[in-house]
């Protein structure tokens, strides 16, 4: 039996930032979701002493993890997770190369009360240490707070899939199905409907609502009629942010020069501009290309630092140059509209609104003629 010198105690101190190898991302796991909680919080612990350098080979590895970093008061939930995980195994196989492991990370779990406060104590013994936390060149990377905001084995699972691609900055990777289905540990009664319907789109749903990650997917092999591999894309909110002001701007290039004018009155009235200072936008093509820009950026969220909008609108169309023009006694007496003088092609206009209100931005058009 080896002594309790042996083992490495670390007191619980919550991090940021999860870092695991990429072996243990692309294992099967067998847990249950409070299991798999319980195991992120042990990754959180393993990753960043190995970041730091402050693991010692060949050392069992001791945590004690506070029951209410899991739950305020289901405490029989936490015990019936911890005996599950005292069973529960990873495996890697490589079906290419007739390689394949199967380990059983936490043999030894036990509940302990210091100071009145209940600990789960979760021992890692030292051969099984590099699975989590032989970080390397390469290995996964995420948010803690994300993946503990999802609900779904599948999508913490994706989760740590997509994050590890991310890490790599590769937005777009593929996994044959089978492939796939074998390290989320989905059932084998799973058909492929069932496995679109109940693990990616569950995922889907939870990633776009929880951490603004649009995961998207096709197939790209099918023998016959059956899909054999997926194509998946990662989609940032920053990344929709910006496909949605291009795609603005490509509606916008298809419009004629009165409607780019009704429309930038129709932008300005979102904003407290004087009526000399509209009229000076939309009798410029270049302020009016940086106004569909300015605003369709704002309304897409990409740029929330900006804290006044106004300000930061004036300045980008260097209205805080310009100066009021002089009344006159026949501008007092007779409205003369903007004299409109666009030599530019309406084809390199590059702006326009949001792509979540484009309905209130390109579709408030001034009538069509077949509805006059």
């Amino acid at each position: 039996m080896q002594k309790e010198a042996d083992n490495q105690l670390s007191l619980f101190n919550r991090h940021s930032t999860n870092y695991q190898s990429n072996v243990f991302t692309l294992s099967r796991q067998e847990y249950t979701e409070l299991e798999k909680k319980i195991v992120i919080l042990v990754v959180n612990q393993l990753g960043n002493l190995a970041v730091q350098g402050k693991l010692q080979p060949g050392v069992n590895m001791v945590f004690s993890l506070p029951y209410s970093e899991l739950t305020k008061d289901h405490h029989s939930q936490i015990t019936a997770a911890a005996e599950g995980l005292s069973k529960k195994r990873i495996s890697y196989k490589d079906e290419q190369q007739g390689e394949f492991v199967f380990v059983t990370p936490f043999p030894f779990v036990k509940s302990q009360l210091i100071n009145n406060r209940r600990y789960i104590e979760i021992k890692v013994l030292a051969d099984v240490v590099p699975h989590f936390a032989a970080l390397g060149q390469r290995y996964t990377k995420y948010d803690l707070d994300v993946i503990w905001s999802l609900s779904s084995i599948y999508a913490m699972r994706m989760f740590e899939i997509m994050s590890m691609h991310q890490h790599i900055k590769k937005t777009r990777f593929t996994f044959s199905v089978d492939e796939l289905r074998y390290i989320l540990n989905c059932p084998d009664t799973y058909r492929y409907n069932d496995f679109q319907k109940y693990v990616l789109e569950v995922t889907q749903r939870e990633l776009k609502q929880k951490a603004n990650i649009l995961l998207e997917w096709k197939p790209s092999l099918k023998i016959g009629k059956r899909v054999v591999e997926l194509e998946f894309e990662i989609k940032t909110e920053h990344l929709l942010a910006s496909e949605g002001v291009k795609e603005d701007a490509l509606r916008l290039s298809t419009m004629s020069p009165n409607e780019l004018v009704i429309k930038g009155y129709e932008v300005m009235a979102h904003y407290q501009l004087k009526p000399w200072q509209k009229d000076a936008v939309v009798t410029d093509m270049q302020l009016l290309e940086t106004l569909f820009r300015v605003h369709s950026e704002f309304v897409n969220g990409l740029r929330p630092e900006v804290k006044n909008r106004n300000r930061y609108l004036a300045k980008s169309l260097s209205l805080d140059k310009l100066r009021a023009p002089k009344a006159t006694k026949a501008a007092n007496t007779l409205p003369i509209g903007p004299q409109l003088n666009f030599i530019q092609s309406t084809s390199n206009v590059r702006a326009a609104g949001a792509v979540k209100s484009i309905g209130s931005l390109i579709g408030g058009m001034i009538p069509s003629n077949e509805s006059k």
